[in-house]
């Protein structure tokens, strides 16, 4: 489903293989689908190829040089993808328990890991590790506001809602708000830093402004 914003204009299109997240990046769209284990790559509603040869594929994220990455929930891992060539490449752990994942203006990966209650930064080209912050109270749902460089994360032990300045070396930590009931999602307008949280146990769509 694509949604045009902001005249809320709903575009339905039909994809097998139970797609449960998806990325644009330019013209190319990346859809994760769960029960077949791989990824579509589709130029607008035409699914150029899919990409198989996973264990799981929640989300695909696509980076820089026309590369991306894949998040990996059963083997709590990412993995370098490439959509031109159909492709899957090298693997690198993520933590205890990797949940959702975003992608900054650096052209790095940040991974929440709820089991272990950190914040993961990789470097997709290498897949080398950058950063490990530890994140109290549940890190699940994961937003980035490339203006103001801001990771927004859900706390769903804590019902809260935490941003973090990841511009430097080491996160460091701007707002704290509490959130509606079991906030699993949550989504940033950059063009006005406004937050949307949506709770999964039917506490509704809440709206932060910093």
């Amino acid at each position: 489903m694509r949604i045009t914003l902001p005249t809320g204009a709903v575009d339905k299109i039909t994809l097998p293989g139970g797609p449960v997240a998806a990325n644009t990046k330019g013209n190319q769209t990346l859809v994760a689908l769960h029960d077949t284990k791989s990824v579509a790559v589709m130029t607008g509603d035409k699914t150029d190829r899919t990409i198989t040869g996973l264990a799981s594929a929640d989300q695909a994220l696509p980076v820089d040089d026309g590369k991306a990455v894949v998040l990996d929930r059963l083997r709590t891992a990412v993995f370098d993808l490439d959509p031109a060539a159909g492709t899957v490449g090298a693997g690198l752990r993520a933590g205890d328990g990797a949940t959702n994942a975003v992608t900054d203006k650096y052209g790095r990966v940040l991974v929440t890991d709820s089991r272990g209650g950190e914040l993961l930064v990789y470097k997709p080209d290498t897949l080398v590790e950058l950063q490990r912050y530890p994140v109290a109270g549940g890190p699940y749902g994961i937003a980035y506001d490339p203006h103001r460089d801001l990771a927004w994360i859900t706390l769903t032990a804590v019902n809260q809602v935490v941003a973090y300045d990841v511009a430097g070396g080491e996160p460091v930590e701007r707002h704290r708000v509490p959130s509606v009931r079991q906030p699993n999602s949550v989504a940033v307008d950059p063009s006005t830093g406004r937050v949307l949280v949506a709770s999964a146990d039917g506490g509704g769509v809440q709206v932060i402004t910093p």
